[in-house]
């Protein structure tokens, strides 16, 4: 079954982060036009005990159109069953599987990276979602756990029925050091013939125009964290500063009204992570200053004070 967004049209794709890509940044990186955003990374095993937090962040803002959500696991009929359930419980358009995530805390499970060690448990991972949801299915990976192999593995996935490929450009190992191998990466695209799109050190537009020279679907992670326009950027199209601004408190009003049930203190909590990057070029004193404030009206007039300025 084909993914249901065509990555090799211009423009970027925002890529997973834990605690960063949720609903309010999702639709926003959506609405400045990127490709397809995925969901924060969920257990299968949380899921089927039913985890209030780890269904929590399978929630989707009704505006949003991707509805992609990301699943992790060990156990092939695990995550299967749990893909089952979301599929029952959520309306989704796609499944991405997590066989890429480096920190010890999921490979010492057997999941994220570890998975690559074992292409064969991989693919029976891939072809059990498809068949337990009937949806398309991409999967995220790395170049390698122990070994460099994530051809191998590519040609596996989608012997197995993967729909696309999310490919970042770097080992286990490696976690976030050093520089993403993007030519490794076009080697894995090479060996297969669903999608592939590139991942890693992706924070320029001339990065992502060097990127996209090489053939290759492009993703974005941080590079769009506190500048969601980035989007918009890589399409050649200008935002202004007062546009970069609008989106930022925009941004902040999403943030609040989605976690409105926490209430305001906790929400400002954890919007500091995207305040402190869109405050990046503010002086530190600003951006100190910013990071304790505790009541929303005096965050959106920092916002609109130095966004963009």
């Amino acid at each position: 079954m084909d993914f249901p967004f065509d990555s090799t049209a211009e423009g970027a794709v925002l890529a997973p982060m834990a605690s960063l890509t949720d609903a309010p940044f999702r639709l926003v990186s959506e609405r400045f036009g990127a490709l397809w955003t995925v969901g924060e990374m969920a257990m299968a095993g949380s899921l089927l005990r039913d985890s209030a937090e780890g269904w929590r962040l399978l929630r989707f803002h009704p505006e949003e159109r991707s509805r992609v959500v990301q699943l992790a696991g060990a156990d092939p009929d695990e995550v299967a069953a749990a893909a089952s359930r979301v599929a029952e419980r959520v309306r989704l358009r796609a499944i991405d599987l997590n066989m890429g995530c480096p920190m010890p805390k999921v490979t010492a499970r057997g999941a994220g990276a570890a998975l690559l060690d074992d292409p064969e448990r991989a693919a029976r991972m891939v072809a059990g979602v498809r068949e337990a949801t009937g949806l398309p299915v991409s999967v995220k990976l790395r170049l390698g756990f122990s070994r460099v192999n994530a051809a191998e593995v590519a040609r596996a996935l989608e012997q197995a029925g993967a729909a696309l490929l999310r490919v970042h450009g770097r080992t286990a190992p490696q976690r976030y050091g050093g520089r993403a191998d993007w030519d490794r990466i076009r080697e894995v695209a090479r060996a297969v013939r669903i999608p592939v799109v590139g991942t890693g050190d992706v924070r320029t537009v001339e990065d992502y125009r060097a990127r996209r020279a090489l053939g290759l679907g492009v993703a974005v992670a941080r590079g769009a964290v506190g500048r969601p326009w980035f989007f918009a950027e890589v399409r050649g199209e200008p935002v202004p500063a007062r546009l970069r601004r609008e989106a930022a408190q925009e941004h902040l009003r999403f943030h609040l009204d989605w976690y409105a049930r926490r209430g305001e203190a906790w929400a400002l909590r954890a919007f500091r992570g995207h305040l402190k990057a869109y405050l990046g070029a503010a002086p530190a004193p600003v951006r100190t200053r910013a990071l304790a404030l505790e009541r929303a009206d005096e965050v959106a007039e920092v916002l609109g004070a130095w966004v963009g300025a």
